[in-house]
Protein backbone atom coordinates (compact mmCIF):
# COMPACT_ATOMS: atom_id res chain seq x y z
CA UNK A 1 0.00 0.00 0.00
CA UNK A 2 1.04 3.31 -0.92
CA UNK A 3 1.93 5.87 2.18
CA UNK A 4 0.52 8.96 1.13
CA UNK A 5 0.15 12.04 2.84
CA UNK A 6 -2.46 13.31 5.43
CA UNK A 7 -3.87 15.56 3.41
CA UNK A 8 -4.19 14.71 -0.44
CA UNK A 9 -5.55 16.66 -2.99
CA UNK A 10 -6.12 17.57 -6.71
CA UNK A 11 -7.10 20.87 -8.91
CA UNK A 12 -7.99 20.91 -12.77
CA UNK A 13 -8.80 23.46 -14.25
CA UNK A 14 -9.44 23.86 -18.11
CA UNK A 15 -9.48 28.02 -19.05
CA UNK A 16 -10.51 29.22 -22.22
CA UNK A 17 -13.06 26.22 -23.34
CA UNK A 18 -15.05 27.29 -25.95
CA UNK A 19 -12.02 28.65 -28.03
CA UNK A 20 -10.75 25.31 -30.62
CA UNK A 21 -8.84 27.40 -33.03
CA UNK A 22 -5.70 27.88 -30.29
CA UNK A 23 -3.19 25.41 -29.65
CA UNK A 24 -3.88 24.19 -26.25
CA UNK A 25 -1.30 23.45 -23.51
CA UNK A 26 -1.51 21.56 -20.28
CA UNK A 27 0.45 22.78 -17.14
CA UNK A 28 0.68 19.25 -14.22
CA UNK A 29 2.49 19.60 -11.04
CA UNK A 30 1.75 20.42 -7.68
CA UNK A 31 1.04 23.59 -5.82
CA UNK A 32 3.63 25.45 -7.60
CA UNK A 33 1.88 25.04 -10.70
CA UNK A 34 -1.05 26.20 -8.91
CA UNK A 35 0.31 29.70 -8.22
CA UNK A 36 1.81 30.02 -11.60
CA UNK A 37 -0.98 28.74 -13.77
CA UNK A 38 -2.92 31.64 -14.02
CA UNK A 39 0.14 34.10 -14.79
CA UNK A 40 0.91 31.67 -17.42
CA UNK A 41 -2.51 32.03 -19.47
CA UNK A 42 -2.81 35.65 -18.98
CA UNK A 43 0.62 35.72 -21.07
CA UNK A 44 -0.57 33.13 -23.62
CA UNK A 45 -3.67 34.55 -23.82
CA UNK A 46 -4.21 35.00 -27.89
CA UNK A 47 -1.31 32.26 -28.45
CA UNK A 48 -2.91 29.30 -26.76
CA UNK A 49 -5.19 28.35 -24.38
CA UNK A 50 -4.37 26.64 -21.13
CA UNK A 51 -5.28 23.63 -18.77
CA UNK A 52 -3.53 22.26 -15.79
CA UNK A 53 -3.64 19.67 -13.53
CA UNK A 54 -1.94 20.24 -9.92
CA UNK A 55 -1.49 17.38 -7.29
CA UNK A 56 -0.38 16.13 -4.19
CA UNK A 57 0.49 12.25 -5.53
CA UNK A 58 3.90 11.32 -6.07
CA UNK A 59 5.15 9.42 -8.97
CA UNK A 60 4.57 5.71 -8.23
CA UNK A 61 0.59 5.68 -6.77
CA UNK A 62 -1.43 4.19 -9.03
CA UNK A 63 -3.94 6.69 -8.37
CA UNK A 64 -2.46 9.62 -10.28
CA UNK A 65 -3.01 7.82 -13.59
CA UNK A 66 -6.96 8.55 -12.61
CA UNK A 67 -6.08 12.02 -12.47
CA UNK A 68 -4.09 12.17 -15.71
CA UNK A 69 -6.47 10.37 -17.36
CA UNK A 70 -9.11 12.73 -16.28
CA UNK A 71 -7.76 15.64 -17.84
CA UNK A 72 -6.42 13.90 -20.73
CA UNK A 73 -9.44 12.58 -21.98
CA UNK A 74 -11.40 15.95 -22.20
CA UNK A 75 -8.70 18.14 -24.98
CA UNK A 76 -6.15 17.00 -27.24
CA UNK A 77 -2.90 18.96 -26.18
CA UNK A 78 -0.66 20.40 -28.25
CA UNK A 79 2.22 20.72 -25.29
CA UNK A 80 2.60 19.58 -21.75
CA UNK A 81 4.79 21.11 -19.48
CA UNK A 82 5.27 18.82 -16.33
CA UNK A 83 6.67 18.29 -13.13
CA UNK A 84 6.38 16.02 -10.18
CA UNK A 85 8.94 15.43 -7.27
CA UNK A 86 8.04 17.85 -3.90
CA UNK A 87 5.84 15.18 -2.18
CA UNK A 88 5.67 11.83 -1.53
CA UNK A 89 9.16 11.96 0.84
CA UNK A 90 8.23 8.75 1.73
CA UNK A 91 8.78 7.68 -1.34
CA UNK A 92 12.58 6.80 -2.00
CA UNK A 93 14.76 8.28 -5.08
CA UNK A 94 14.73 4.81 -7.07
CA UNK A 95 11.04 4.41 -6.55
CA UNK A 96 10.85 7.98 -7.85
CA UNK A 97 13.25 7.19 -10.85
CA UNK A 98 10.70 4.52 -11.60
CA UNK A 99 7.46 5.83 -10.86
CA UNK A 100 8.48 9.01 -12.98
CA UNK A 101 9.40 6.93 -15.63
CA UNK A 102 6.77 5.23 -15.74
CA UNK A 103 4.68 8.56 -15.63
CA UNK A 104 6.25 9.59 -19.07
CA UNK A 105 5.38 6.68 -20.41
CA UNK A 106 1.64 7.29 -19.06
CA UNK A 107 1.40 10.86 -20.82
CA UNK A 108 3.21 9.37 -23.98
CA UNK A 109 1.05 6.68 -24.46
CA UNK A 110 -2.09 9.08 -23.14
CA UNK A 111 -0.73 11.76 -26.03
CA UNK A 112 1.26 10.83 -28.38
CA UNK A 113 1.09 13.89 -30.65
CA UNK A 114 1.53 16.40 -27.88
CA UNK A 115 5.56 17.68 -27.60
CA UNK A 116 6.95 17.58 -23.69
CA UNK A 117 8.70 19.91 -21.68
CA UNK A 118 9.92 18.74 -18.07
CA UNK A 119 10.18 21.46 -14.89
CA UNK A 120 12.59 20.71 -12.28
CA UNK A 121 10.74 20.91 -8.55
CA UNK A 122 11.84 24.31 -7.00
CA UNK A 123 13.86 24.52 -3.67
CA UNK A 124 12.63 23.89 0.03
CA UNK A 125 13.75 26.39 2.37
CA UNK A 126 13.32 26.82 6.09
CA UNK A 127 10.04 28.38 7.12
CA UNK A 128 10.55 31.70 7.98
CA UNK A 129 14.16 31.53 6.89
CA UNK A 130 13.82 31.94 2.76
CA UNK A 131 17.40 32.19 2.15
CA UNK A 132 18.34 28.94 4.22
CA UNK A 133 17.87 26.04 2.29
CA UNK A 134 16.28 22.82 4.28
CA UNK A 135 19.01 20.76 5.31
CA UNK A 136 16.55 17.23 5.11
CA UNK A 137 14.28 18.00 2.18
CA UNK A 138 16.15 20.05 -0.12
CA UNK A 139 19.00 17.62 -1.21
CA UNK A 140 15.93 15.34 -2.02
CA UNK A 141 14.77 17.66 -3.98
CA UNK A 142 17.79 17.97 -6.17
CA UNK A 143 18.36 14.74 -5.93
CA UNK A 144 15.13 13.68 -8.12
CA UNK A 145 15.93 16.83 -10.50
CA UNK A 146 19.18 14.78 -10.99
CA UNK A 147 17.61 11.64 -11.44
CA UNK A 148 14.76 13.52 -13.73
CA UNK A 149 17.44 15.10 -15.83
CA UNK A 150 18.92 12.05 -16.89
CA UNK A 151 15.26 10.31 -17.70
CA UNK A 152 14.33 13.53 -19.85
CA UNK A 153 18.11 13.51 -21.33
CA UNK A 154 17.38 9.45 -22.78
CA UNK A 155 14.07 10.61 -23.81
CA UNK A 156 15.22 14.03 -25.65
CA UNK A 157 13.05 15.69 -23.45
CA UNK A 158 13.81 19.43 -22.87
CA UNK A 159 14.19 20.82 -19.38
CA UNK A 160 12.99 24.21 -18.07
CA UNK A 161 15.11 24.59 -15.23
CA UNK A 162 12.84 26.27 -12.05
CA UNK A 163 15.40 25.53 -9.10
CA UNK A 164 17.73 27.74 -10.49
CA UNK A 165 15.81 30.34 -11.48
CA UNK A 166 14.78 30.74 -7.57
CA UNK A 167 18.15 29.63 -5.92
CA UNK A 168 19.09 31.92 -3.19
CA UNK A 169 16.27 34.40 -4.09
CA UNK A 170 14.99 34.55 -0.71
CA UNK A 171 13.36 37.64 -2.10
CA UNK A 172 10.84 35.62 -4.07
CA UNK A 173 9.44 32.98 -1.20
CA UNK A 174 6.19 33.74 0.63
CA UNK A 175 8.45 32.68 3.69
CA UNK A 176 6.11 28.91 3.95
CA UNK A 177 9.51 26.98 2.53
CA UNK A 178 7.97 25.87 -0.28
CA UNK A 179 5.82 28.53 -2.14
CA UNK A 180 6.37 31.66 -3.86
CA UNK A 181 4.99 35.71 -3.57
CA UNK A 182 3.16 37.48 -6.62
CA UNK A 183 6.83 38.26 -7.83
CA UNK A 184 8.51 34.84 -7.92
CA UNK A 185 5.21 33.52 -9.41
CA UNK A 186 5.19 36.01 -12.17
CA UNK A 187 9.10 35.23 -12.69
CA UNK A 188 8.00 31.56 -13.13
CA UNK A 189 5.33 32.21 -15.29
CA UNK A 190 7.73 33.91 -17.34
CA UNK A 191 10.21 31.15 -17.68
CA UNK A 192 7.37 29.15 -18.83
CA UNK A 193 5.62 31.07 -21.15
CA UNK A 194 8.91 31.62 -22.54
CA UNK A 195 9.65 28.52 -23.20
CA UNK A 196 6.22 26.98 -24.57
CA UNK A 197 5.98 29.46 -26.77
CA UNK A 198 9.22 28.51 -28.70
CA UNK A 199 7.54 25.07 -28.42
CA UNK A 200 4.90 25.93 -30.11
Amino acid sequence: MKTREETEWCKIYWYDTGNSTLPRILLIGDSIVAGYNDAVAKLLKGRATVAYLASSKCVGDPTIYRELELVMNAYRFKLIHFNNGLHGFTTSESDYARGLADYVDAIESMSPESKLIWASSTPITLSGKPDKLDPEKNPRVCERNHLAAEIMRKRKIPVNDLYSLVLGRGDLSCGDGYHYNQTGIGIQAEKVVAMVAEAI
